[in-house]
């Protein structure tokens, strides 16, 4: 038998999590744009389809890392990192904000630090909102 070495079982593990990490809806992901650059965008008219204010999801991937967008009212949004800024595991979403399973740090709702081994909150990603179209990156 091959004896797993921890960095093989880490990784593992990360791989697992990132893809339980619960992204947008299959008809709110239709309404999401990739632009050049890696960036993301979407109408806040549609915003409603794809977050409901006061909530969170994670929404896409912003020049290859993993996203989520905070909608803390009809039109205005913050996004950030979905790495964990401890040691860059995906983290995931659950009822009380976002959770970094390999250390258990714990995010709020808009990505704000509430419990480490992590020192800060998720790093944040630029939001622009401008002509009724929100872009991330």
């Amino acid at each position: 038998m091959t004896e797993l070495s921890r960095r093989a079982l880490i990784s593992g593990i990360c791989g697992i999590a990132a893809l339980s990490m619960v992204p947008i809806s299959a008809e709110a992901s239709t309404l999401v744009k990739k632009l050049p650059k890696g960036r993301l965008s979407f109408k806040v008219s549609d915003a409603a389809k794809i977050v409901d204010v006061g909530n969170s999801v994670a929404i896409g991937q912003v020049k290859g890392q993993p996203v989520g967008i905070f909608r803390s009212g009809p039109s205005a949004f913050s996004a950030f990192s979905l790495a964990c800024p401890h040691q860059g595991v995906t983290v995931e979403r659950n009822d009380a904000g976002w959770f970094c399973s390999a250390h258990e740090s714990k995010f709020a709702i808009n990505g704000a630090l509430e419990f480490g081994p992590a020192t800060t909150g998720l790093r944040r990603v630029p939001v622009k909102v401008s002509r009724g179209v929100v872009t991330l990156g």
